[in-house]
């Protein structure tokens, strides 16, 4: 494997890493409340205006109905975004994939009968799957639950994507038990496991990774939709956001009326989902999150393609060609017919 090759996937995990290093330090530089600020006054006690506030210096990215300085929410929750998102994503492919494999390999006869069980995975979205079993999760504020409720929406979304990480895996691996080298090798005696770690190794370890930042993919979109019921990510919070009631008949800065609630760990799709409302509105609010979702989405969708592109590379150059060779110098007329490599002619 080439470091070189993988320039775009190591700067998108590189930027990854930067945002997770802010979030988790933001105790140590970050105000608890998220310079929450109910009325703007001027050094003389003049009332300037009430939230939400635009984007200003102030408030790099505006404030929300509460006062709330969007910025620092997003900084604050992006841990749980990315961190939960990649979760999710690596427990979906280790037990899809060991799945797979075990049906693949041992358990060959009930494969079949498998596949069509989880059929239903591909045929009914899995969001109205997720939301019959995970609604419950955002209609009560629990106090001290959030680990138990993010555990639990875990176990929901890998529950949900672990059908079709299993059947991808067997796709795979059955496609590679049809090459001529594994065939080879049964006839000759190899076991399972000598298959497994001799010849599919390699490539399960490629295919794995581009598996894996496919499911992300899949996994980060999810779970915005989840967001945009307002599902959230670790519960919902005891705070409310003002001014913004069903009827939507209150104006802005309308603070004496419950209004939507909100998302507890203020992860990204929480953010959305509490504010699209306010698009007509006060845009900012919504569209602060939202391109930062996208960007993030953006950043796994480029890991994706040159991952994409760096494998179908690689199996362009290991695609046998057929040459003439001479045994001898002297007869130049016998051709021996050999199949050598792109990259073995190189050399």
């Amino acid at each position: 494997m080439r470091i070189l090759n993988y320039k775009k996937t190591i700067l998108g995990f590189s930027i990854l890493f930067l945002i997770l290093i802010l979030s988790f330090l933001y105790p140590l530089y970050g105000p608890a409340d998220f310079n929450k600020i109910r009325i703007l006054s001027d050094e003389n006690g003049n009332r300037l205006g009430l939230p939400p506030f635009p984007p200003s210096f102030r408030f790099i990215l505006g404030s929300d109905r509460n006062g709330a300085d969007i910025l620092l929410m997003m900084i604050y929750g992006a841990k749980y975004t990315i961190l939960i998102a990649i979760g999710i994503t690596i427990l979906r492919v280790l037990i899809g994939g060991l799945l797979g494999i075990l049906f693949s390999f041992w358990l060959k006869l009930l494969l079949p009968i498998v596949k069509d069980l989880f059929v239903v995975f591909r045929i009914i979205p899995h969001i109205i799957i997720t939301l019959l079993l995970i609604t419950a999760t955002s209609t009560t504020y629990v106090k001290d639950g959030a680990l138990f409720i993010i555990a639990y929406q875990m176990i929901i979304l890998v529950i949900v994507g672990v059908p079709s990480v299993l059947i991808s895996t067997s796709d795979i691996i059955q496609e590679l038990k049809g090459k001529s080298f594994i065939q080879g090798s049964y006839l000759m005696g190899a076991s399972h496991f000598h298959i497994i770690k001799r010849h599919l190794k390699p490539f399960m370890a490629s295919y794995g990774l581009l598996l894996f930042v496919q499911q992300l993919l899949n996994t980060l979109v999810l779970i915005m939709f989840l967001g945009t019921f307002n599902i959230y990510l670790g519960g919902i919070s005891p705070e409310e956001i003002v001014g913004t009631a069903e009827t939507g008949s209150l104006g802005i800065g309308a603070h004496n009326v419950p209004g939507q609630v909100s998302s507890l760990t203020k992860e990204w799709s929480g953010l959305i989902g509490q504010n699209y409302r306010e698009f007509y509105r006060v845009p900012w609010i919504v569209l602060d999150p939202l391109f930062a979702y996208f960007f993030l989405i953006f950043l796994i969708n480029m890991i994706k393609k040159e991952l994409e592109a760096v494998m179908a590379g690689n199996y362009k150059n290991r695609r046998p060609k057929i040459i003439m060779k001479n045994n001898t110098q002297d007869d130049r007329t016998a051709p021996d017919f050999t199949f050598q490599t792109k990259t073995e002619l190189e050399n």
